[in-house]
């Protein structure tokens, strides 16, 4: 069992995460913006975290960057929907840059979700 950091502004979107996570024995926060992400960070030990590049007004990817700057190796998955000036190739290689172990494209099957979670696991 793992535990890991969702952070996801669409509650349809953090449901369903959490029904595939839960389902598969892992227990998981929500995180609806970067600023509650970084206090449930401060205060807890995760296996991995799963981060929306639109949060709201927020970029995900930059939260990504502010993280791997601040020195935090944890294992990060984005999810991207796409979205003005954010194409697939946009995304892909910022998420790579900044260390992603995978990107999950909406709208992805519970069975991708899996996969990229027992990626970050093997990779810790």
């Amino acid at each position: 069992m793992a535990k890991i950091l969702v952070i996801e502004d669409d509650q349809a979107v953090a449901e369903a995460i959490a029904f595939v996570l839960v389902r598969n024995g892992h227990q998981l926060d929500h995180a609806v913006n970067t600023q509650t992400a970084k206090q449930f960070l401060s205060a807890g030990k995760y296996d991995c975290a799963l981060v929306d590049v639109w949060l709201d007004k927020e970029d995900g990817l930059d939260f990504l960057a502010a993280q791997r700057t601040a020195g935090n190796n944890l294992p990060f998955i984005v999810i991207s929907g796409g979205g003005p000036g954010r194409s697939l190739e946009n995304v892909t290689a910022r998420a790579d840059a900044h260390g992603a172990i995978g990107i999950l494209y909406k709208p992805f099957e519970d069975r991708e979700l899996v996969d990229a979670l027992s990626l970050a696991f093997g990779n810790r």
